[in-house]
């Protein structure tokens, strides 16, 4: 099994944020059931806050690398905004990079406002490193957002001229537009979360017919509200409908799960059989972004 969506600031180790933060309630610190999206990507304000120079990301990957192995997966996609962190961009990208082991890689993530200078940098920092396999739109559209995805379609268009990976947070919580908009104006292989992936035909047909393999994640899901239980969630249907999806953990620490532990208890409150189990870990493979050029 391979982990396709998992945010550094968001899986650090517990251990390591005490350390760095003595005075936080560490054991209560991150999501529960309920919460609102924007609720949730207010905790990164502290991760990211002391995840704040190249040799503490560098350390941060490194354990969730460590972490990843213990607990079974083959290989991991890890992701962050780099220009969210204090130091530039391209020193934060130097530092993730020497963390990471060999069955490791990075995506970029640009989040939903920024300036699209902002994401056309990311793709030139990929370009010059080919520990970098993809770029990622992350965190939710404000309705004060000056920019929107149809202002990163030239990034994207330059990603995919170079064989950069490219993957978009849609649909959490949202309609089903930005899932249609991701595909055709950024030519996605991959959609984080599209939780309302149903409720559009068009939608549906664009990620079957182009084989767009969706990144799961149950337990984040329920806690950004979206889902009252993991047993509400579509995957089962999704699958039966011939749509590639693998199950991912989003974020160890913030939800207090892994990979396998997701994994599994997706099977649990999903009754997925063998060959639904089979099809997951098989779209986890073909998922893989891997550098063309």
């Amino acid at each position: 099994m391979n982990e396709l969506h998992l945010h550094i600031d968001g899986s650090l180790r517990k251990e390591t944020l005490q350390e760095w933060i003595p005075e936080l309630d560490v054991p209560s610190f991150g999501f529960r059931k309920g919460m609102k999206l924007e609720d949730c990507l207010a905790c990164f304000s502290v991760t990211a806050g002391v995840i704040n120079t190249p040799e503490r990301v560098q350390r941060v990957v490194k354990e969730i690398c460590e972490d990843q192995k213990s607990c079974g997966v083959n290989r991991t996609e890890l992701r962050f905004a780099p220009h969210i962190h204090g130091p530039s961009a391209t020193e934060m990208v130097q530092g993730a990079i020497r963390g990471l082991d060999r069955d490791s890689s990075l995506i970029l993530c640009g989040l939903y406002g920024f300036h699209p200078d902002k994401i056309e940098e990311l793709v030139e920092i990929a370009k010059k490193s080919p520990r970098v396999v993809g770029i990622d739109i992350a965190g939710g559209p404000k309705p004060t957002d000056k920019y929107g995805l149809h202002h990163y379609v030239d990034a994207f268009i330059e990603a995919k001229k170079c064989g950069i990976g490219r993957t978009v947070h849609v649909g959490e919580g949202r309609g089903p537009q930005e899932i249609v908009d991701a595909i055709k104006l950024l030519n996605a292989q991959r959609l984080g979360h599209a939780c309302s992936l149903l409720e559009c035909d068009t939608a549906m047909s664009l990620a079957k017919e182009r084989s767009i393999v969706i990144e799961a994640c149950p337990t984040s899901n329920v806690h950004t509200g979206i889902y009252e239980s993991p047993s509400h969630h579509p995957i089962k249907k999704w699958i039966e409908k011939g749509i590639r999806v693998s199950v991912c953990a989003d974020n160890s620490l913030m939800s207090k799960t892994n990979t396998i532990a997701e994994l599994w208890a997706t099977r649990f409150f999903s009754t997925l059989s063998d060959q639904h189990m089979k099809w997951i870990k098989e779209s986890s493979e073909l998922g893989l972004f891997r550098r063309e050029k």
